[in-house]
């Protein structure tokens, strides 16, 4: 694998990524958009930072999965998101939308990039990133394909309920949960404590929340986008019509694995006969390997100790074997779709 940094603009600031290649090119090679979810902030897909200016364990996902790509023939593109790495700040808050915007501007420049088929475009949407991803789709019928990780299908009050709560109700179990929880994940306590209160301003518009708990205090952004009828979760994947692989961690805690299902009928159900769905087993919602013990798992997503699990070997063959299947069936040709539909369960 060979890397090359690439710089390109959104909305007037600079962001900066970089483009992996497989070692020998021999014509150019079909590319897949690598899209941040909120536990993905730099090229390489670390969060660099929690809300509360923690640092966390690198867990490297987007550069793993470019390896794996680059054996596989195919090209990666990521970059640092706004504020992060190479990447200007922006004076305003980034925004569910904002996102999409990036994500256009980072698939111009890959489709521009010398080595790579335009034509062969996959974008891989991780957790919010499929959010993105199914806004792009609504902008951009480039992309040949797109593959959703952990995507979330329900109403966004549950997934933060499905999230917080249980920080909650972990805490209330003993005094010396209560204790663990604050030195651990103090900020999702926090944040679960308030669940209703950051609902209810969230449907009135409102973006910036303070926080308090015992005598500290915190703002914290969150963006309301989500909670409009028409830009609902639910209501974005009628936009992709294009092949497509809906995968989910059969452990995930942050994005429950149902959702997976629901947006593989959902595609179904609005014509689009080329999708695929692949549940992991024994998998997170970085696709690495979960504690088998609950209430060990429980604890190492909210102190984020799972990011030192390694990946899912299943993850990456399911993966690499739909974009081989759509992406390199026959690169002189354009592909016309089909009306299979591949249900697979791993």
């Amino acid at each position: 694998m060979k890397e090359e940094p690439v710089f390109f603009e959104s909305d007037g600031l600079r962001l900066a990524g970089v483009i992996r290649l497989p070692d020998h090119l021999v014509e150019p090679v079909p590319g897949v958009l690598l899209v941040h979810g909120s536990l993905e902030q730099d090229r390489d897909g670390n969060l660099l930072e929690t809300r509360d200016r923690k640092a966390v364990l690198k867990k490297n996902f987007f550069l793993e999965i470019a390896r794996r790509l680059c054996d596989a023939g195919f090209a990666a593109f990521s970059w640092d998101r706004r504020g992060y790495g190479e990447s200007a700040r922006s004076t305003e808050h980034r925004g569910y939308l904002a996102d999409v915007r990036d994500a256009k501007a980072a698939l111009d420049c890959l489709s521009r990039q010398k080595g790579i088929n335009p034509q062969r475009i996959a974008v891989l949407g991780q957790s919010a990133g499929v959010y993105t991803a199914c806004r792009l789709a609504r902008e951009d019928r480039r992309p040949a394909a797109y593959i959703l990780q952990g995507g979330l299908f329900r109403n966004y009050e549950e997934m933060m309920a499905f999230n917080y709560q249980r920080v909650v109700d972990y805490a209330s179990r003993s005094p010396e949960h209560l204790s663990w929880v604050e030195e651990h994940d103090l900020y999702g306590l926090m944040i679960g404590l308030n669940l209703k209160e950051i609902e209810s301003r969230a449907r009135k518009g409102i973006m910036d929340h303070e926080l308090s708990y015992r005598g500290q205090t915190w703002r914290l952004y969150h963006d309301p986008t989500c909670y409009s009828e028409e830009l609902a979760p639910s209501r974005q994947f009628r936009y992709l019509n294009k092949p497509a692989l809906v995968i989910h961690g059969g452990c995930d805690m942050n994005v429950p694995v149902e959702d997976a299902k629901r947006v593989f009928e959902e595609m179904r159900a609005g014509g689009n006969r080329d999708v695929e769905i692949a549940i992991i087993p024994g998998a997170d919602h970085s696709f690495q390997l979960a504690a088998e013990d609950e209430d060990l798992r429980l604890r190492e997503r909210m102190s984020l100790q799972s990011f030192l699990r390694p990946y899912s070997d299943l993850y990456f063959a399911a993966v690499i074997g739909f974009l081989k299947r759509i992406l390199m069936e026959d690169l002189k040709s354009p592909r016309l779709g089909g009306a299979i539909v591949r249900d697979e369960f791993f």
